[in-house]
């Protein structure tokens, strides 16, 4: 199989905390490449819900998601992935989001996110939020946060943190050396 390298590098991740019996849910999946592959891989249990239906790929179990409340049922699958989708979503509303997600998972949260460590960093997670508001005509206050933010967000609800481990700035894309970090965080 050949995957693209932020593919690879996400399903990698992914993989490390996810067993072939586990059931995942990928929120934002967008193109739907990851959810894909990991039902190339042989994972059965493979949902993905999004906003709009963006996909490139067929996959087996995709549902749209209003916004609000995320299409399944309370502690119906091991693990939540939310990859990149984070930033995308209103300040106000991440922690919806991650209650959500949190009611949907029996196990863990597994969050994938840009996390800018300098100036530059922030500028251009600025200019990629703001192209993104006029993509979709909100007016919304959307952040990228830090490391150490994302941290404090999830301590503040009460999500205990599995693991959290920042990653190497070129390790999806050498054409996107954006400094980024992953979050495994126990759902219950």
């Amino acid at each position: 199989m050949i995957f693209q390298p932020d593919t690879r590098h996400t399903l990698g991740l992914i993989t490390r905390h996810l067993r072939p019996e586990h059931a995942l849910m990928d929120v934002g999946c967008g193109s739907g490449d990851v959810a894909h592959h990991l039902q190339r891989l042989g994972y059965p249990a493979i949902f993905a819900a999004d906003r709009g239906d963006f996909r490139r790929h067929p996959l087996h179990r995709f549902a749209l998601y209003d916004g609000v409340q995320l299409p399944f049922q309370s502690n119906g699958v091991d693990m939540v992935s939310l990859n990149f989708v984070l930033h995308h979503v209103p300040n106000e509303r991440k922690p919806v989001l991650l209650a959500e997600a949190a009611r949907v998972s029996r196990r863990h949260l597994f969050i994938l996110e840009d996390t800018p460590i300098h100036a530059v960093d922030r500028w251009l997670s600025q200019r990629h939020g703001e192209n993104y508001r006029r993509k979709i005509n909100s007016k919304a206050d959307f952040g990228f946060y830090d490391h150490a933010q994302w941290l404090a967000l999830f301590q503040s609800m009460g999500l205990e943190v599995v693991e959290a481990q920042p990653l190497s700035r070129f390790c999806r894309n050498w054409l996107q050396p954006f400094a980024r970090s992953f979050f495994l965080l126990k759902a219950g």
